[in-house]
């Protein structure tokens, strides 16, 4: 399948039309890049669990999980106890209030994350060594744009204050501060 627009015609296209051919592009690729995970029986969803808690050194509570992921409580219980089961994530009493639990990632969960990332990352380097100079430079470019549209959509779905900073994270690992609307820890 190919891109929906040549690349040589993006500076008249609507926006509309760029908007679609990106979503379809980033779907297309992040679709491969989450094949490792798939592999090993992670869902997206469980990918994203998993990467989410990696962001909290000192643990979460199940219910900031569900806000953070845009889950119900529900869901995020069922969730949750498969990832347990798993061995991914140890679920603890929180010290500071004995009747609400912590979640964690386990050693366990934290090398299946870290290999996960690893294995994605060693095929888009691969993809991106075929590149030209021009190429990589563009690419470098776009990430700051792609970074400030994942902010401004996580902040819109998180109902998060406006003109805060923000860390972004994604599965692949790495982050970023970005200071301006929106955006919440993703």
């Amino acid at each position: 399948m190919t891109s929906a627009l040549p690349v040589t015609g993006l500076g008249s296209c609507r926006v509309d039309e760029l908007a679609g051919s990106l979503r379809t592009e980033l779907a297309r690729l992040t679709y491969h890049l989450r094949t490792p995970a798939t592999k090993s029986g992670i869902t997206p969803t469980r990918l994203a669990a998993l990467s989410a808690l990696a962001r909290h050194d000192h643990g979460c509570r199940q219910g900031d999980l569900a806000v953070e992921m845009g889950v119900s409580a529900a869901s995020m219980t069922r969730l949750v106890d498969v990832m347990v089961t798993a061995e991914w994530v140890l679920r603890q009493r929180d010290p500071c209030d004995a009747r609400a639990f912590v979640l964690r990632l386990s050693d366990h969960g934290r090398v299946t994350l870290d290999d996960l990332r690893s294995e994605s990352t060693s095929q888009l380097s691969a993809d991106i060594k075929h590149l030209t100079e021009d190429e990589r430079a563009i690419l470098a470019a776009a990430i700051p744009i792609l970074r400030g549209i994942a902010d401004r959509r996580l902040g819109a779905t998180s109902g998060s204050a406006d003109n805060k900073s923000t860390t972004t994270h994604g599965f692949l690992g790495g982050a970023a501060t970005v200071s301006g609307r929106g955006g919440s820890p993703s």
